[in-house]
Parts: C-alpha cells; structure tokens; sequence
C-alpha cells in the first residue's frame, strides 16, 4: 500500500486483504490504540482575527486536560478544518481519529465562518502549526516535549480544503503531507488563489472527493490533480465511489445537512463514506509523517 503518483483512481471497494500480510500495523480505518486528551486555545491573526481552536493529543485516559502518554513520542502535529458555516467540532472526527493513531491535532474555527476567502483558512493553518511549537516549548503546556517538530500535516474539507492546498503552495510552507477533502478554489474561467498555490506544491499530497458530490463535483477536483500540481510532486486522486459533500462531515452534522436540503443522503452512506476516506488518509500521514513502510 506504498503511496505513489498514480492516474486517477474511481474507488469501489477497500482492498483490505492488502492488511492481511502486515499484521503489524494497526488497520487505518479502524481506531487507533490511543486514548485522546484535549484543551483548548485561542490565537489572533493580523488582518482575519481570532482563531478558536482545540488540541488533542495521545493520552494516558480519555478527557479534558488528560495526562499525556510519551510512549510513542514525540508526535507529528496536524491542522484540521472544516469547510464554509462550520467550525473544528463539524469534522470532529478527523481529529479524533488521526489522534488515536498517534498525532497531535489542532482543529481551529475561523474568524468569519462564512467568508469567502480561502486565503483566511489558509492563513489558520499555518499560524496553527506555530501555534503547536509554542504550545510544545511551553512548560505549563499539556503537550510540552510531545510534538515532533519536523513533521506537520494539514487536511481541510471544502473551503478547509481549499486552505489546505493554498497553506501548502505557500514559499515558506512547513508543511509535509497534505489531504484536501472536496477542496473548492477551482474555476475554469479565472486562476484563483488556490489554482495559482497548486502549482507550488512540492509535499506529497491527496485530494478525495465524493462521485456524488453536488457542491464540489469531482471534475472541479480533478483539474487540481491533472493539471495544477506539478507532475513531479507525489500526489493520489480518491474518489469515492456514491460519496457526496456533506459525507465528510461528523455524522450529527451531516444529517443536519441532509434535514436542511444541502444535499441528500450519500448513497455510500455516512458511516462508509467516513471510513473510506479515513483509510486512505490515515494512511497516507502514517507513510508520508512517520515513514510506516506498512501503509
């Protein structure tokens, strides 16, 4: 299951006999052995405002403030966001998931959830990487000493996408993995922030999209992969076979989507949709953040 570039993929079913030979790693779609400490913070960026954020971090028990567990440290950090109208707790799950397996996450809330600029997502993630080093040199910190400062992922959902792939592209990126889940940014008629950012990226790099997505449709996806990001860069094309947009969400929040009309039920299911997308993405940080040969 090595990650390489490869063409566009339209993704049917979980190879998961693949797992069968490498019993030693802990399946990526199913939780991983690690229980999850969280907190909060708060962190200001010149000409957006303030970010909300929460940190979770591999832990000895469950809970607020719980003590840290260094028997696999130091962890990677990641950045996570949801997209346009939510906040971190809408795609709580991602973080939730990727700290089971052995991360420490920062899911920030923007200033303005309703903005249009993907410029303010990008701008959280790269201050949200700073703020994880301030927070592991920080003595009182809940996660002092535990974050490997050399590895930072960020995966974002819709405009969080789309400030993923713009935070990657930036010149002094620290970033070194990136998953952008339906990412919008794209248009055929202009070159946007996020087009003109693609074109830079150097890190490995995964875009997932919905087949059934009526918001991001799969062909404002593919452009990025085909044609913005360099042939030279590593980079994976998911798409998830009856997927939608709002799939991506936590599930309470995705069937909100669903009683407000957004967008119907993904035919794959919520659950299935979830699990899928987090077998490819949890994997691609376990390979490309702490080099598991396994994944």
């Amino acid at each position: 299951m090595k990650a390489m570039k490869q063409s566009v993929i339209l993704l049917i079913i979980i190879p998961a006999i693949m797992l069968a030979s490498c019993n030693s790693i802990a399946p990526p779609d199913n939780p991983g052995s690690h229980h999850i400490g969280e907190y909060s913070i708060s962190y200001n960026v010149s000409g957006y405002g303030t970010y909300e954020a929460k940190i979770r971090y591999p832990a000895t028990s469950d809970g607020e403030l719980s003590l840290k567990d260094i028997s696999d440290a130091p962890y990677p950090g990641i950045v996570v966001s949801s997209g346009r109208g939510g906040g971190e707790w809408s795609v709580i799950w991602i973080s939730e998931h990727l700290t089971s397996h052995g991360y420490i996450t920062l899911g920030f809330t923007p200033p303005d959830m309703y903005s249009n600029s993907t410029t303010q997502w990008a701008a959280g993630f790269t201050e949200g990487i700073e703020q994880l080093k301030i927070q592991n040199h920080n003595v009182s910190s809940p996660i002092y000493g535990l974050l490997d400062t050399d590895k930072f992922g960020v995966i974002g959902f819709s405009m969080g996408g789309a400030g993923c792939i713009e935070a990657a592209g930036a010149a002094d990126t620290e970033i070194d993995a990136a998953v952008p889940l339906a990412p919008s940014g794209y248009n055929a008629s202009y070159i946007t922030a996020t087009m003109h950012a693609a074109i830079n990226i150097s890190m490995p790099i995964q875009l997932q999209v919905g087949s059934n997505d009526s918001l991001v449709p799969p062909q404002r996806v593919i452009p990025f992969y085909t044609d913005l990001i360099p042939e030279r860069t590593v980079k994976e094309y998911i798409e998830i076979s009856g997927g939608n947009h709002i799939g991506f969400l936590t599930w309470d929040f995705a069937e909100i989507a669903v009683y407000l009309e957004i967008e119907p039920r993904a035919n794959v299911g919520f659950e299935e949709q979830r699990r899928i997308s987090g077998y490819y993405f949890t994997a691609w940080f376990q390979y490309y953040l702490k080099g598991l040969d396994g994944y």
